[in-house]
C-alpha cells in the first residue's frame, strides 16, 4: 500500500469520526477527538494512529502499524523531509518528537502523498476498520446534520495561520519561491502620465529612488526618505495610490510593491505583481497581506506559490 491508496481525506475523517461518536470500533480499540487540535487519534492493540484537519481541505496522517515490516522511521530519517511546511503543524510537531511514527503522509488537492517510499507497509490492516462508517451516519456527520457533540466539533480544522513556527517557515519558503518568481506582462507603461506629470510640476530637482509595499490595499514607504522633502513624499505617496487603483485589473488584481526612479530628469516606475524582484530588498509583505491580494484575483492570475497560502 501507497499513499495515494488511501480513501480522501474527508472519506476517512468522517467515517473515522462517526465510529469514534458510536462507540463502534474493534473490541479493546479506543479513539477520540482533541477539539484545540482537530486531531482524530486511534489505537489498537500496538498500532496508533492520528490525522489532523487542516483548512484548506488539507490533513496529515501519521502512526505505527504494530507487525509492519517497518514498525518506525528509521531514526536516521526525517519524517518530515520533503514535506510541505503546513504538514509540520504544532500537533505533528510535537507527536514525532516523543515518538517516530511508522508512516507519515499529508493529503492537498492533489490527494495523499509522503516522502518516503514503502512506508505503507502493514498500514491497510490499520486503517481498513476506520472506513467502515454506515454510510447514513457519515453522511450526516458530514452534512453537519448529526448532533452528536463529537460529530459537531468534528467540523473544526486546524489553522496554518494559527501555527505559531509553522507560519514563519511558510511565510520564508512563499518568500523565497516570490524571489524566482517571473511578472506576467500587464502591458503598463514605464512612465505613466500621471507620474511624469508629478515629476515636471513638483520639480524635485534630484535623482531618487522611492519604493513602497502594499497591505491590503495600503501603500507602505520601504524607510524613510530624508533626501525627499516631506511634502513632495505626502504628494508622491498620494500619487502612488491613484496608480495602484488605476492600475488593478479586474481578472489580475494589483501591484503589490512599486518603485519610482528619478535620474536625468526622467522618472519610472517599476511595479511587482508576482513577485519579489531584485530591487525590492525590504522585508517581505505578511501573509495575510498576500492572501488578500490573491483573493482578489481569478485563479489563472495567481503566481505558483499562491498555492502555499494559508486558508
Amino acid at each position: 500500500m501507497e499513499a495515494d491508496d488511501l480513501a480522501s481525506a474527508d472519506d476517512l475523517w468522517w467515517s473515522w469520526a462517526v465510529l469514534a461518536a458510536g462507540d463502534r470500533l474493534p473490541e479493546g480499540a479506543v479513539a477520540s477527538l482533541d477539539t484545540e487540535e482537530h486531531v482524530l487519534s486511534y489505537e489498537y492493540g500496538g498500532s496508533w494512529a492520528r490525522m489532523q484537519r487542516i483548512g484548506g481541505g488539507r490533513a496529515v496522517i501519521w502512526g505505527a502499524a504494530a507487525g509492519s515490516t517497518r514498525d518506525a522511521i528509521s531514526t536516521h530519517l526525517d519524517p518530515l523531509e520533503g514535506a510541505p511546511d503546513w504538514a509540520s503543524s504544532n500537533a505533528v510537531w510535537r507527536s514525532i518528537r516523543t515518538v517516530k511514527p511508522g508512516f507519515l503522509a499529508w493529503y492537498s488537492r492533489d490527494g495523499w502523498d509522503t516522502s518516503t517510499t514503502g512506508m505503507f507497509s502493514g498500514v491497510v490492516d490499520l486503517l481498513a476498520p476506520l472506513l467502515r462508517g454506515d454510510p447514513h451516519l457519515v453522511a450526516a456527520a458530514r452534512g453537519g446534520t448529526a448532533t452528536d457533540e463529537l460529530l459537531v466539533r468534528a467540523h473544526g480544522v486546524a489553522h496554518v495561520a494559527a501555527q505559531g513556527a509553522i507560519r514563519k517557515r511558510l511565510k520564508s519558503q512563499i518568500h523565497r519561491q516570490m524571489r524566482e518568481a517571473h511578472e506576467r506582462d500587464r502591458g503598463l507603461p514605464e512612465r505613466p502620465t500621471l507620474l511624469a506629470r508629478w515629476h515636471r510640476v513638483s520639480e524635485p530637482g534630484i535623482s531618487f529612488e522611492y519604493t513602497v509595499l502594499v497591505d491590503q490595499g495600503e501603500l507602505v514607504p520601504l524607510g524613510d526618505a530624508p533626501w525627499l522633502p516631506e511634502a513632495l513624499q505626502v504628494s508622491l505617496s498620494n500619487i502612488l495610490r491613484e496608480l495602484h487603483l488605476a492600475e488593478a485589473g479586474e481578472e489580475s488584481g494589483a501591484w503589490i510593491a512599486a518603485q519610482v526612479r528619478a535620474a536625468s530628469g526622467r522618472i519610472t516606475i517599476a511595479r511587482a505583481f508576482d513577485s519579489l524582484p531584485a530591487w525590492y530588498t525590504g522585508k517581505g509583505p505578511t501573509l495575510r497581506a498576500l492572501t488578500w491580494e490573491m483573493q482578489q484575483r481569478s485563479a489563472v492570475w495567481r503566481p505558483a506559490w499562491a498555492t502555499l497560502l494559508p486558508a
